[in-house]
C-alpha cells in the first residue's frame, strides 16, 4: 500500500511539474515529487543491479599473465542473463557476480561485441537454484526517446564498492567521437554507434551498470568517465540489438568494405567536387574488399548502394561507417566513385568485419607468441597481406629473444615451408618439436625488409638434473684412498 501511494505522489508531483510552469507551481511539492521519482526508479533497477568480478590470463611481453577487475552489470530477464561491457567481461575466462543480497555466483560469458563495448554473460543458474536465491530483471527503455535535460541515475559499484548511485541530466542524446576508443589490445569501440553524455558521476567499476531514467527503466549501460561531470554511456537501443544478435547466434555480425575515409573539408577545390559531394577514400585495405573492387586512394566515394553520400563532416562519415556495417555480409554493392574528374561505377563485395585482436598461439620451445593477421590488423600495421603470423611478444633470455625476432615481425616461412597463418606455423613448430630440430631458420617480414632469423633451441635446457645415486650402506662403503706411497 505505502508504495502505491509513493506512486500516486510521485505522478501527482510530476503532473504538477509539467502543468505548473508559473510562479504560483509549488516549490515544495516539486521537491517532494523529485526525491520520490529518484526513489521508485533506485528501487527498481537497484535489484538488478551487480558487481562483476572478472579474471583472466594474457600474454603481456610474451608471458602469461593473470590479470583481473571488477565492474558492474544488470540482469535483463528471468534466465539471468546480465549486460555488462566488453572491457570489463568479454575476455574473462572466469566471473564472479555479487548480487543484491550480497550473494556470490559463478557466471559464464555469452557473448560480446568490442565494437559497442557490449557484454552479454549468464549467471549459473544451478548454483542460484542450490543456494535458493531470488533475483529481480530490470526493464529496458527507449534510448531514441531521450532528450537533453532529462533526470538520470548512475548505478554500480565504483572503485569495487558496494552499489553506489550518482545523478545527473543528459548532456547530450546521440554524441558522436571523431575516432574509436582505444579497448587496449588494438581493440577500439564506437566507430558505429552514438553515445549517451551525462554527467552523472561514472569512474572505474561503474563500467556495464545502467544508467536508468526516473521510471525506473535503463536507457543505457555505463561505459567510461571523461572527467568534469562529462560521462558516456552506450544507448540502451544499441545494447539490445547486440544482445539479440548474441542470444540468437553467439556473435554481432558486420560488414566491411576494407576502405578508410576522411572528410572532405577545405580539399573540395582539389578534388573538384562540390563541398556535400562525397567522401574521401584515404586508404585501401590490402586484399580487403575495395582493393578487389579497383578503389584506389584519393578516390570520391559518391554513392554508395544507390544512395548520395555526403562526407564533408566526421559526423556525416560516422553515418557512412554505420551504413556500411549494417549492410548484409557477401552481399555486392553498386558504387559511384570519381577519379580524375571522371565517375566511374564500381561493384563492391562486403565482406565480414574482424578486429584487430585474434587469438593467440604461445611456441612455447621457441620463447614467441603470435596471432592471426587479420584485415584490420593488416590495415593498421601497414602489412602487404594478411598471409603469415603477427608475432605479437617475444619473451626474454629465450631462443626468440636471442635471434633478434621482434615484437611486430610477421612469420612467412619455416624452412622450406611457407605459413599462410597460425594453423600453419602452428604444424610446422609441432613438427620441429617432436623431431627436437636443434636449429630452425624463419623467413621474416620487417616492414619492407625480408629478414632471416635463426632460432638455435636447446631442449634439455631448463631439466631438472638426474637425482643422485641412493647411497651406499656403511657396509658397503668402498675402501678409503691409501695416502701416496703405501
Amino acid at each position: 500500500m505505502k508504495r502505491e501511494i509513493l506512486a500516486l505522489v510521485w505522478v501527482m508531483g510530476l503532473g504538477a511539474l509539467l502543468a505548473g510552469c508559473g510562479p504560483e507551481r509549488n516549490s515544495s511539492s516539486t521537491y517532494i515529487s523529485l526525491e520520490v521519482a529518484r526513489k521508485l526508479a533506485r528501487d527498481r533497477v537497484y535489484p538488478a543491479t551487480v558487481r562483476v568480478d572478472a579474471r583472466r590470463s594474457e600474454f603481456v611481453g610474451g608471458e602469461r599473465r593473470r590479470v583481473g577487475g571488477n565492474g558492474s552489470g544488470v540482469i535483463f530477464d528471468d534466465q539471468g542473463h546480465i549486460l555488462t561491457n566488453y572491457h570489463v567481461a568479454g575476455r574473462a575466462q572466469e566471473l564472479t557476480c555479487i548480487l543484491y543480497n550480497k550473494e556470490r555466483v559463478k557466471a559464464r560469458l555469452v557473448g560480446s561485441d568490442p565494437w559497442t563495448d557490449v557484454a552479454v554473460i549468464q549467471l549459473d543458474l544451478d548454483e542460484v537454484k542450490a543456494k535458493g536465491i531470488a533475483f529481480q530483471a530490470a526493464s529496458f527503455g527507449d534510448s531514441d526517446a531521450v532528450e537533453e535535460g532529462d533526470s538520470v541515475l548512475a548505478i554500480g559499484s565504483p572503485f569495487g564498492l558496494s552499489r553506489s548511485i550518482s545523478n545527473g541530466i543528459i548532456g547530450c542524446h546521440d554524441r558522436i567521437l571523431g575516432t574509436g576508443l582505444d579497448l587496449g589490445g588494438g581493440l577500439e569501440t564506437g566507430l558505429f554507434n552514438t553515445w549517451l553524455q551525462t554527467d552523472a558521476a561514472i569512474n572505474p567499476g561503474n563500467s556495464g551498470g545502467p544508467l536508468c531514467n526516473f521510471r525506473g527503466e535503463v536507457i543505457g549501460i555505463n561505459t567510461r568517465g571523461g572527467g568534469n561531470d562529462l560521462g558516456f554511456a552506450v544507448p540502451i537501443n544499441v545494447a539490445k540489438e547486440v544482445v539479440r544478435q548474441i542470444l540468437e547466434k553467439g556473435k554481432v555480425t558486420r560488414s566491411t568494405v576494407g576502405l578508410v575515409f576522411q572528410p572532405l573539408q577545405d580539399l573540395e577545390v582539389f578534388f573538384d567536387v562540390g563541398k556535400t559531394e562525397g567522401a574521401v577514400v584515404s586508404a585501401v585495405e590490402p586484399d580487403g574488399p575495395g582493393a578487389k573492387a579497383g578503389f584506389q586512394a584519393r578516390d570520391i566515394l559518391l554513392e554508395y548502394n544507390g544512395a548520395k553520400v555526403e562526407g564533408r563532416y566526421p559526423e556525416q562519415l560516422f553515418d557512412l561507417r554505420r551504413r556500411i556495417s549494417e549492410t548484409p555480409v557477401a552481399a555486392k554493392v553498386q558504387v559511384k566513385v570519381k577519379r580524375g574528374g571522371e565517375v566511374r561505377s564500381l561493384e563492391i563485395v562486403t565482406e565480414e568485419l574482424t578486429t584487430v585482436r585474434s587469438e593467440e598461439e604461445d611456441f612455447t620451445k621457441w620463447g614467441v607468441v603470435g596471432q592471426d593477421i587479420t584485415e584490420r590488423l593488416a590495415q593498421r600495421e601497414n602489412l602487404p597481406s594478411t598471409r603469415g603470423v603477427y608475432v605479437t611478444g617475444v619473451r626474454r633470455g629465450e631462443p626468440a629473444e636471442a635471434a633478434n625476432l621482434q615484437r611486430g615481425d610477421v612469420v612467412v616461412r619455416v624452412g622450406d615451408q611457407d605459413v599462410a597463418d597460425l594453423r600453419d606455423l602452428k604444424k610446422q613448430y609441432d613438427a620441429a618439436v617432436r623431431q627436437k630440430q636443434p636449429m630452425v631458420l624463419l623467413k621474416v617480414h620487417r616492414g619492407p625488409a625480408v629478414v632471416p632469423i635463426l632460432l638455435k633451441i636447446d631442449y634439455d635446457q631448463g631439466k631438472k638434473p638426474a637425482p643422485a645415486p641412493a647411497r651406499k650402506p656403511d657396509d658397503q662403503k668402498p675402501d678409503a684412498p691409501k695416502p701416496d706411497g703405501q
